[in-house]
C-alpha cells in the first residue's frame, strides 16, 4: 500500500496531516510521499494517489 500526496502549499501540511492521519489505520498506515506542487484546479488543495489492497480473510 502506498500514497502519493501534492499539496499546493506546505504552509498547510500539519493541517493536511491532521485529516491524513484520522484516515488511515494507526496500525497499518501506507508508505507515503508528498510533495508541494500546482495542481490541475486552482481551487484544489491536495490531490492523492492511492494504490490499496483489501486484507486478507
Amino acid at each position: 500500500v502506498s500514497a502519493q500526496v501534492w499539496v499546493t502549499d506546505m504552509a498547510e501540511f500539519a493541517e493536511m496531516n491532521e485529516v491524513w492521519d484520522a484516515w488511515v489505520s494507526p496500525q497499518h498506515p501506507p508508505v507515503r510521499a508528498a510533495v508541494q506542487a500546482v495542481l490541475a484546479r486552482p481551487e484544489w488543495k491536495v490531490e492523492m494517489m492511492v494504490i490499496a489492497a483489501l486484507p486478507e480473510s
